[in-house]
């Protein structure tokens, strides 16, 4: 039973963000837990077959190796699913662009400052504000990229609604 303001369609509409939100948690899950695995390697050249924590994160977790790996991982995996997630801010219509970017800023950046804390990364205030500015640039660069898409795309509706005005008028006369 529906209510009054409940319709078949926005019941369906709500399905598909559950499964966008779920099918976009896993696949971020995945990848932040790859990522603990490629980005070590790259920045250390560490093997890829170990989980690089650090010795702080170690002494937190009681000096317990399996535990600070399988915690290292799921944290990783909560800090991708987070940023997959955001990409859903882009697809409320009421929202417009740069708020739906700035929103998904934040909860990148907000994501990235508690993994950072949660395992000991204690990372340099120079290196955290290093690391923000870069993202910040990078988020202007999707945000300036995906405005002028979607401006080009309104264009060329306005041009077709335009001419099918036209033939409509020509039609009448």
């Amino acid at each position: 039973m529906y209510t009054c303001y409940q319709t078949k369609t926005d019941r369906k509409g709500v399905g598909v963000m559950k499964r966008k939100i779920l099918i976009r948690g896993l696949i971020g899950f995945a990848t932040g837990v790859a990522m603990m695995f490629f980005v070590p390697a790259f920045i250390n050249q560490a093997p890829l077959d170990r989980v690089i924590y650090t010795e702080g994160f170690l002494r937190r977790v009681g000096n317990n190796e399996t535990a600070a790996v399988l915690l290292t991982l799921l944290v990783m995996g909560m800090f991708g699913a987070c940023c997959f997630w955001g990409t859903l801010f882009y697809e409320i219509e009421r929202w417009p662009l740069a708020l739906a970017t700035i929103a998904h800023y934040l909860l990148i950046s907000v994501g990235y400052l508690i993994p950072n804390w949660l395992l000991c990364w204690n990372m340099p205030v120079k290196l955290l504000v290093t690391i923000e500015v870069i993202m910040m640039i990078g988020f202007f660069i999707i945000w300036l990229i995906i405005y002028c898409v979607y401006k080009r795309e309104v264009n060329e509706l306005n041009q077709l609604q335009k001419q099918m005005r036209n033939r409509n008028n020509e039609e009448k006369e």
